[in-house]
């Protein structure tokens, strides 16, 4: 695995595409009420970081409140972790070039 990973990430970012594939749309704060996250800013920083290419995240208003639902992207409701770590793994590799 990448040298910058933490070794609790992988397991979230697993956890947070079963969720994703259950559920269908989430709000952040209830992934990570679901996946133990201590802050909804870690799974932010994982969909932001590691998931940005399977995920829609979409910003929602309602009753005053903002949230932000997560749903898979058309096509990527089968994405595994292993299809996960090769997308990171490559964009690590273009991004150090």
């Amino acid at each position: 695995m990448g040298s910058n990973f933490h070794k609790s990430t992988i397991p979230k970012i697993a956890a947070i595409l079963n969720l994703l594939k259950v559920n269908g749309e989430m709000h952040i704060r209830g992934i990570a009420k679901k996946i133990g996250a201590k802050s909804p800013f870690t799974v932010t920083h994982i969909l932001e970081n590691y998931l940005d290419f399977f995920v829609d995240i979409k910003e929602i208003e309602l009753y005053g409140f903002k949230a932000k639902l997560v749903k898979l992207k058309l096509g990527k409701e089968n994405t595994t972790i292993d299809e996960v770590i090769r997308y990171i793994e490559l964009k690590r590799r273009i991004r150090n070039r």
